[in-house]
C-alpha cells in the first residue's frame, strides 16, 4: 500500500470512530462528510437520516462544500428541503453520478490537510 492508502485507512480506523465532540474543526468536517457518503452510498438520504437524526443541517452543507464542492452542497440541500416530495430519487440519483465523488474529493481533503488532520 502507499502512503495515501495508508493515511486513508487511518483516518478511517483512528478519526471516524472517535466522538465528534472531540474533534477539531478540519477533523469534524472530515468526519461528517465520511459518514454522509458511506450513508448515501448504502441507504441514500432516507437512510443517512434514519441513521444520523441529530445532524445539524447548516453544519453539513458547509463541510459537503468545504470537501466536495458546490454541487455536492446544493443537491444536499434539495435533498433536506424538497427530497421528500419524491423519496429523494432525484437528489439520490445526481448524488451516485457526481465525478469526482464525494469519497474522492474526501481522499483529497485528507492528505492536503494530513499535517492537522493527525495528532
Amino acid at each position: 500500500m502507499d502512503e495515501k492508502a495508508v493515511r486513508w485507512n487511518r483516518f478511517i480506523e483512528e478519526i471516524c470512530f472517535r466522538d465528534v465532540k472531540t474533534l477539531s474543526r478540519e477533523q469534524r468536517i472530515a468526519v461528517l462528510c465520511f459518514w454522509y457518503d458511506a450513508e448515501m452510498n448504502s441507504g441514500g438520504y432516507s437512510g443517512y437520516m434514519d441513521g444520523y437524526p441529530d445532524t445539524d443541517p447548516a453544519e453539513l452543507a458547509e463541510a459537503l462544500l468545504s470537501v466536495g464542492g458546490q454541487e455536492i452542497a446544493e443537491n444536499y440541500r434539495k435533498a433536506v428541503l424538497e427530497g421528500r416530495k419524491d423519496d429523494w430519487v432525484e437528489t439520490d440519483t445526481a448524488y451516485y453520478r457526481f465525478s469526482p465523488s464525494l469519497c474522492d474529493c474526501l481522499q483529497e481533503y485528507v492528505e492536503k490537510n494530513k499535517d492537522i488532520l493527525f495528532d
